[in-house]
C-alpha cells in the first residue's frame, strides 16, 4: 500500500469524518438491486470511518469493515456503539488487500468506497474473488474532480493544479493511483477485472464531457450536483491525505490550502468565502460478479 497520512496515529479522523460527504441512497439502491442471492455477509474494503459500511448495514445480517488506519477505525467503532449494532458489525485493522482473516467463499458482497486506489489491485481482486461466494457482488465507486459550473474551466484548472499537479499536493499520488482516479479506473483495472469477475458494469459521469450532458438522476444513480462555498472547499481540502502529507513535509511554510483558496477567489471573482456556487463532481462506479 502506498504511504498515506491516513495511517498516522495522530491523523485527524474526527475532522475527516465530519467533513467528508456520504454517498447517495440511490447508489446504495442500485448496488443492492444488482446483487443476486442471499444478503448475509458483506465486507467493506478500506472502510475508513464507516461511511459506506453503515449505509449497507440495513441490508445485510453481518458486516465486516477492513481498514489499515487505527485512527479511522476508532471513529467507526464509536458509531457502531452509538447504533448499538453489537456483533452484527465488526472492524478489522488490516490492509484492504489482506482479507486472509475472512473465510473463503462465504461473503455475499464486497464494497469499496473511494478506497481501492490505495491497494495493490491484482492482490486485491484475488482476495475479493477468494472471499466471495459464487455470483457474489463486487462494487466500488469514486467521486473525483469537481467542475465549477459557473467558472469553468478556470476554477477547475486551479483545482487540478493543486490537487493533481506533481508541483503541489498531487506529488503524493503514485502513478497507479493517478491512473485509477483520473482515468475512471484506468486500463490496468479494466484489464484485471475480467480475470476474476463477470457481468462488469461501469458507469461514468464527467460534467466536462458533452457526451454526458444529458445524464440525469434517472439514468445515473451517482449523480452529484450541489452548491459549495470556498470556505467549505477549504475544509474539504484539509481532510485530504495529500494535504496532511504536504503540511508534514513543509513545516513553517504558508498553508497550501490558503494559497489554493486565494487563487480560487481570484478566478471565481469571489470576495466572500461563504458565497455559494454550483459544483458537479465527476463520479464513477463499477458493479460485477464473481466468475464461476
Amino acid at each position: 500500500m502506498p504511504k498515506t497520512s491516513y495511517l498516522d496515529k495522530n491523523f485527524e479522523s474526527t475532522y475527516y469524518n465530519k467533513i467528508r460527504p456520504s454517498y447517495p441512497q440511490s447508489l446504495v439502491n442500485e448496488v443492492v438491486s444488482f446483487h443476486r442471492g442471499p444478503c448475509k455477509d458483506l465486507v467493506d474494503v478500506g472502510c475508513g470511518t464507516g461511511k459506506a459500511t453503515f449505509l449497507f448495514e440495513p441490508y445485510f445480517e453481518k458486516i465486516t469493515g477492513v481498514d489499515p488506519s487505527s485512527a479511522m477505525l476508532s471513529i467507526a467503532e464509536k458509531e457502531k456503539a452509538e447504533r448499538k449494532l453489537g456483533d452484527r458489525v465488526r472492524f478489522i485493522n488490516a490492509l484492504g488487500e489482506d482479507l486472509s482473516s475472512i473465510e473463503p467463499g462465504t461473503v455475499d458482497m464486497v464494497i469499496s468506497a473511494e478506497a481501492i486506489h490505495w491497494c495493490q489491485l491484482g492482490k486485491l481482486f484475488q482476495q475479493v474473488s477468494s472471499v466471495l461466494r459464487r455470483d457474489g457482488t463486487f462494487a466500488f465507486w469514486f467521486y473525483i474532480q469537481p467542475e465549477f459550473v459557473d467558472f469553468a474551466p478556470e476554477a477547475s484548472n486551479v483545482y487540478y493544479k493543486y490537487c493533481w499537479s506533481k508541483d503541489y499536493m498531487g506529488k503524493y499520488f503514485d502513478n497507479n493511483q493517478r491512473e485509477v482516479l483520473i482515468n475512471y479506473g484506468g486500463e490496468k483495472l479494466r484489464s484485471l477485472l475480467p480475470e476474476r469477475f463477470k457481468d462488469v458494469e461501469m458507469t461514468i459521469y464527467n460534467p466536462s464531457d458533452p457526451d454526458t450532458s444529458t445524464i440525469t438522476a434517472e439514468n445515473n444513480n451517482f449523480l452529484w450536483r450541489t452548491t459549495i462555498t470556498l470556505a467549505q472547499l477549504k475544509q474539504f481540502v484539509k481532510s485530504w491525505s495529500i494535504y496532511a502529507s504536504w503540511t508534514r513535509d513543509h513545516p513553517g511554510e504558508p498553508d497550501i490550502a490558503d494559497i489554493f483558496i486565494n487563487e480560487m477567489k481570484e478566478v471565481c471573482h469571489c470576495k466572500n468565502l461563504d458565497l455559494p456556487f454550483k459544483v458537479e463532481w465527476s463520479t464513477f462506479y463499477y458493479l460485477c460478479r464473481k466468475k464461476d
